[in-house]
């Protein structure tokens, strides 16, 4: 046994345990009397600090160590005073003390009779039920961590463990938010608990779970049951989970987050069980407006499936949307017919040998019960072909051709209100983004009576953000005529069909004002984004397109070319617009931009010594040469006379080299002192990437901290792997529109635009960017 000079207890009550420790066994009952005086005594004038060494010394002897009887006796009896909540409870509390309370017990029946264990017994486990309801109260997550497998029962009020040690719930359940930390634990206790009251248990949670303060709780819910969802083996646990909390299967914001979740793990191929687990968890949300199947099939609609390594996951996911599909829902049919037709044209390019039979099976399962099913079929093979065409790269249909193709899709589908209502939602739905105004034209051509008005009103409620957004732009469109005194309103196109062309539909939205001036973003109109990303995506794919055949030329003369292309067709675009604009109105934007390349320092003139011939010319050293190209984006922002700032944006432009003909090295050249440099000078800091057309024609831009983060976790000092910078990557047109002039990303700091003015350290192109 350990010296009582080295236990650690407190020199207060050292006098008292070495009196314990020194109590035969037989005279321990009789004295166990004059040790509660003591101890009592002691309590009320100890310290906390005294009291906290205590509870650690008392720990500690509980938890190992063979203990006489005399202090078994004494720290069972006297734990609810030495077990304090002070700290963080300790793990296997109950166990260890119910094995200490059969040793002392033992004990007992050899020096004495059987009536003191029994009312020994009695006396302790009063003592045990006092020390967890006081820990359970400050702490109630560590319900299962105190009591650990120990079996129990429920009998609606209170927890029973090893038959005696009672936890009164209604005594230890917190209000408001701070129960569903108990509520989790008993949860996670029912497979302990005994099957007469497992069903109690059950009850006692569905109830105070109802109970809850929802817009409290709710944020704390979701965490818990997204960790068992993303988790492999959570899929038992969820289930008991929202049979616990059946309101959480009308939240949105749930709903909405599976999704996402599904679409990240499909996108970065996750785990297989995680699928299932977020395909099931879809499909227990069914209350409008929460829709678990389309959050299901949202997850695949933004999916790029000739990117993915593995189909497997995908075709699980469509495999439940069309087991879970309710009978009526020809918007969902038409949506899973075209996710069907990727699909079988992605894996016969992978060379899949089922995708034939596959298809075939789809198809038939699909046609039964949908009516119209040969219309859906067409319309789903046109937009699976006609939709690829409108990415960066691919050949752009003309507007002529757009125009008769809007026009036979009416013809087709326009005739029956179940095919128009399927067609409205999944065109709002499923069209990228790069032909959204098509599609919104294709609805403008579909909507002919005032029911297919109030249809597209509804999608108002749509689990998707992009239909959302679509239908609002629409319901522009369908407002009535403006009423006297109040201008601002639009007219209705004068024909059914609406604009043929993405021209004559810009011109209607200006001339007749149908998206006012404060829009929802800086350009206050999403087709003029779609025109200024348009045009920065062409520049971008032909600069990526002709890349393996001017790689060889030096990085600074390729940033000059992407540079100066750059500018010279965003001044087109601002001539194309002006052309566009009424007689006298004026332009929702002014943007400018200009490339200025740094001037060279002056090299040092040698200076004659009186006497002796000229010096030549020393050449710069090592230390100062220059890392790489480097350009600084400045944004130049004033919004009318309250708004006024100029932000730097520091990018180090990287090229891609190849190993030998048509070997394009595994990784970029980029040594990681380039890195940190640039990032002691500014956080807003990123890399270009200039690289060949794969997998699509653009150029890469990743933030500075990030890839130094690829490189780290390689161990690289030199190389960045080009695998996990197209992970990560944004495309160059995207990162200018979204990053720099959407969100005014950049340095304010005088320090940072100070050095755009140096000479000697100062950046290579110098590019303004100037909002008005």
């Amino acid at each position: 046994m350990q010296p009582v000079s080295e236990a650690g207890w407190p020199e207060s009550l050292r006098a008292l345990y070495e009196a314990v420790t020194g109590t035969p066994a037989a005279e321990a009952m009789a004295a166990s009397t004059q040790w509660r005086e003591s101890f009592a005594s002691w309590v009320k004038g100890a310290s906390l600090d005294e009291r906290t060494l205590a509870q650690a010394a008392a720990w500690s002897r509980l938890d190992e160590g063979e203990r006489t009887l005399g202090e078994l006796l004494f720290l069972l009896s006297s734990c609810s005073e030495l077990l304090w909540p002070y700290a963080a409870p300790p793990r296997g509390l109950l166990p260890r003390l119910m094995a200490r309370q059969e040793t002392m017990l033992a004990a007992l029946r050899e020096v004495g009779d059987a009536d003191t264990a029994a009312r020994v017994r009695r006396e302790t486990e009063a003592t045990v039920t006092t020390v967890l309801t006081r820990i359970l109260k400050r702490h109630p997550d560590a319900l299962q961590s105190l009591v650990g497998d120990a079996p129990c029962t429920f009998d609606g009020r209170a927890l029973r463990f090893h038959g005696a040690v009672e936890v009164d719930l209604r005594q230890v359940l917190g209000t408001g938010a701070k129960s569903v930390a108990l509520l989790e634990q008993l949860r996670a206790l029912m497979p302990a608990t005994a099957a007469d009251g497992r069903d109690r248990l059950a009850e006692f949670i569905r109830t105070r779970a109802a109970r809850l303060p929802w817009r409290e709780a709710s944020e704390v819910l979701a965490e818990r049951l997204f960790s068992l969802a993303t988790s492999p083996g959570g899929r038992g646990g969820m289930s008991g989970f929202l049979a616990c909390y059946p309101g959480g299967r009308k939240e949105p914001d749930w709903c909405a987050r599976a999704g996402m979740l599904l679409s990240r793990t499909l996108e970065v191929g996750g785990p297989p069980e995680v699928v299932e687990n977020l395909c099931e968890l879809l499909s227990r949300f069914d209350a409008p407006p929460v829709d678990g199947l389309r959050g299901a099939l949202g997850a695949l609609v933004n999916g790029d499936f000739e990117a993915s390594a593995d189909l497997g996951p995908v075709r699980f996911v469509l495999d439940h949307c069309q087991a879970t599909l309710r009978k009526g829902e020809p918007g969902l049919v038409l949506t899973l017919l075209w996710l069907e037709e990727r699909l079988f044209r992605a894996s016969v390019r992978k060379g899949a040998p089922d995708a034939f039979e596959r298809r075939k099976r789809a198809l038939s399962k699909l046609k039964q019960g949908s009516p119209g099913f040969e219309q859906l079929h067409w319309l789903a093979e046109e937009c699976a072909e006609l939709w690829p065409r409108f990415m960066p790269g691919a050949v752009r249909p003309g507007l002529d051709e757009l125009a008769a193709w809007r026009q036979e899709v009416a013809d087709r589908v326009g005739r029956k209100p179940v095919l128009r209502k399927a067609a409205i939602e999944f065109f709002l739905w499923c069209a990228p983004d790069a032909a959204s105004s098509e599609a919104e034209l294709t609805v403008l051509a579909l909507v002919r009576t005032a029911t297919d008005r109030r249809q597209v009103k509804r999608l108002k409620e749509h689990p998707s953000s992009r239909v959302r957004l679509r239908v609002r732009t629409l319901q522009s469109w369908f407002q009535g005529p403006p009423a006297k005194g109040k201008p601002g309103a639009p007219v209705e196109p004068s024909r059914g069909s609406g604009p043929a062309t993405l021209t004559e539909a810009l011109r209607h939205l200006h001339v007749t004002r149908a998206v006012p001036l404060g829009g929802r973003t800086w350009l206050r109109d999403r087709d003029l984004e779609e025109l200024l990303l348009g045009a920065l995506g062409r520049v971008e794919a032909a600069f990526s397109s002709r890349y393996p055949e001017r790689f060889r030329e030096d990085t600074e003369a390729l940033a000059a070319e992407l540079l100066n292309a750059l500018s010279a067709e965003l001044a087109r675009v601002k001539a194309d617009v002006a052309a566009l604009m009424a007689q006298g109105q004026p332009s929702p934007f002014e943007l400018s931009m200009t490339v200025r390349r740094r001037e060279p320092a002056p090299e040092p003139v040698p200076v004659p010594v009186d006497g002796e011939a000229a010096p030549d010319a020393v050449p710069q050293p090592l230390a100062t040469a220059r890392p790489g190209v480097e350009v600084a984006f400045v944004l130049d922002v004033a919004v009318g006379d309250f708004l006024r700032t100029r932000r730097v944006v520091s990018v180090q432009v990287v090229k891609l080299e190849q190993r030998g003909e048509g070997q394009w090295l595994p990784a970029f050249r980029l040594g990681r002192e380039h890195l940190d440099a640039q990032l002691l000078r500014t956080d807003a800091a990123f890399c270009l990437f200039l690289t060949p057309p794969f997998p699509r024609a653009e150029c890469w831009v990743v933030p500075s901290r990030t890839v130094r983060a690829l490189m780290e976790s390689q161990r690289s000092l030199s190389g960045v792997p080009r695998d996990g910078v197209q992970r990560v990557a944004r495309s160059l047109s995207h990162w200018l529109l979204g990053d720099l002039v959407g969100l005014w990303t950049g340095d304010e700091r005088p320090a940072s635009l100070a050095r755009l003015s140096s000479a000697e350290d100062g950046p290579d192109f110098v590019v303004e960017w100037g909002l008005r």
